[in-house]
């Protein structure tokens, strides 16, 4: 009765909106050789022509991903039946003539991890089809939409499995055995918004008034969602106090997928954030191989709920899809969430000094060994999905290492009142989900902010060729770093003012 009863309902929702917003609707039941079937019910158009895309690239990958590839056998039809004229420029594009008289599109999309046409997506934020097992799906790799109408809502309609459980940080309008119904409030909401179909092994923690949801899929049960809620809880415990007493969500969810089945392997861990989640995608492995990893990935991802989900220039917040521009800031969007993400644990007593020092080492001994480190941060970000992709991964450290400095600058210019945690904050204020800074402008507001020493230290080692001087930096907080054997160590002769920036730097009167 239920699902004769959603049935009717679907067929009433679809009837009653199909000219206000994007109707999707996907049967997981009906998957075949990893391909799925879309129908989208569209909106009212007006124009007598209009492009059906799928993104290029979309932001968080900084690589072509041209999702378009996947898509098969796309046709458009009237509200008749009679099917419209469609072209096929390029690999992301459809051209459908007579489209004031649009009414339905269909096609079938083929899975990015066991797809064998050539292709750039990152397993984190392809997708997987695996009929009976799980549908990983990342959204932007399977729903397209039509030009100019970006910001209309989307309803999806997914037929599932039975006894399948939908993971995601939205939460689902309408559900029941069979069936699940997600809204979105436009496209690039519904891009930020991944869902995994599987057997659920979920476990739901509460942060302060925030519900966060761990769900894993690991099908040789490997891993266990309560085996790393028990280790992210105390993290996010302490995020919350980072970030000021309270999370800035209500809810949120670590999406985990273990691979332990699929043909492609998974030789890398790989990791996507979101707004309200992020999703995982890892080679399945014991607990105790993996626990640690997974814990500093996973609060890294969750820290981009404040860069660049929160602050962010105008070409991330108006991300074009198929055209995309770049902002010059991945510092501040990868880098120094890479930071927070670490120093959130020194801080509060999950890491110990020396282990920080260890990963600060590592860091500026890989920037320098393995990177161009004369190579200005803000040109490599423009460019880094194409001239410079090569140089790409600096930004977690490289782009870490930037906002260690700016810490410690920003703790020495106000003798250890304000930091890099309290500029982001004020950013944050400024900004908000909603309003966006020109990338040209950034500088200057972090100047208006704070001091003119920091805008220094940003033209000249960010936007600038020099390399920055470490040993100079750290030696403010009483922290030596030998340039000959690259070792970061804690000064024993530091003085008291040293001792106590490196003090508030590390939180060690908080633990």
């Amino acid at each position: 009765m239920k699902s004769i009863l959603f049935s009717i309902l679907v067929f009433i929702s679809f009837f009653s909106y199909s000219q206000t917003k994007y109707l999707y609707s996907v049967d997981l039941t009906k998957a075949a050789d990893d391909m799925l079937s879309v129908e989208l019910m569209a909106p009212k158009i007006e124009s007598k022509s209009i492009s059906f895309f799928m993104p290029k690239l979309v932001p968080g990958t900084y690589r072509y991903s041209d999702y378009g590839k996947f898509v098969h056998n796309l046709k458009a039809f009237d509200g008749k039946g009679k099917e419209l004229s469609v072209t096929h420029p390029n690999d992301n594009e459809w051209i459908i003539k007579k489209s004031h008289k649009l009414s339905k599109i269909t096609y079938t999309i083929e899975d990015t991890w066991d797809s064998k046409i050539a292709n750039e997506v990152y397993l984190m934020s392809g997708t997987t089809f695996e009929d009976g097992k799980n549908f990983s799906i990342n959204t932007c790799g399977v729903f397209g939409y039509l030009d100019g109408m970006k910001k209309l809502p989307i309803e999806v309609h997914f037929t599932k499995p039975s006894g399948f459980y939908a993971s995601s940080g939205v939460k689902v309008s309408r559900s029941d055995d069979a069936h699940d119904v997600f809204n979105y409030q436009n496209v690039d909401h519904f891009y930020d918004s991944p869902v995994m179909f599987c057997i659920p092994d979920t476990t739901i923690v509460k942060v302060g008034d925030a519900e966060v949801l761990i769900s894993v899929y690991s099908p040789k049960h490997m891993m266990k969602s309560k085996s790393i809620a028990d280790r992210l809880t105390p993290l996010l415990n302490a995020a919350k106090k980072y970030l000021g007493g309270k999370l800035p969500v209500d809810k949120y969810a670590f999406i985990y997928y273990f691979n332990g089945e699929q043909r492609i392997q998974m030789t890398y861990a790989g990791a996507w954030e979101h707004s309200y989640s992020s999703f995982y995608s890892m080679p399945e492995l014991p607990e105790s191989y993996l626990l640690n990893p997974v814990i500093d990935m996973s609060s890294h991802e969750f820290f981009h709920i404040i860069t660049p989900l929160t602050i962010c220039s105008k070409e991330i917040r108006e991300f074009n899809f198929n055209q995309p521009e770049l902002s010059k800031h991945l510092w501040l969007y990868e880098g120094s969430t890479e930071y927070d993400a670490h120093h959130v644990q020194v801080t509060n007593g999950l890491k110990t000094p020396d282990q920080f020092y260890k990963i600060l080492e590592g860091n500026i001994k890989a920037s320098r060994a393995q990177y161009n480190d004369t190579l200005p941060f803000t040109e490599m970000s423009k460019e880094c999905a194409g001239k410079y992709k090569n140089q790409y991964n600096n930004v977690y450290v490289k782009g870490m290492l930037i906002s260690a400095c700016m810490d410690i600058l920003l703790l020495d210019k106000s003798d250890g009142a304000y930091t890099m945690n309290h500029l982001k904050h004020d950013l944050g204020v400024k900004y908000g989900k909603v309003n966006y800074f020109n990338d040209d402008e950034l500088f200057g507001v972090i100047e208006n902010m704070t001091y003119p020493e920091i805008h220094q230290f940003l033209q000249t080692y960010v936007s600038g060729t020099k390399a920055i001087p470490y040993q100079d930096i750290l030696r403010i907080v009483g922290v030596t770093y030998d340039p000959a054997t690259g070792h970061v160590s804690a000064d024993p002769n530091a003085d008291p003012r040293q001792i106590r920036l490196r003090n508030a730097w590390l939180g060690v009167c908080n633990n």
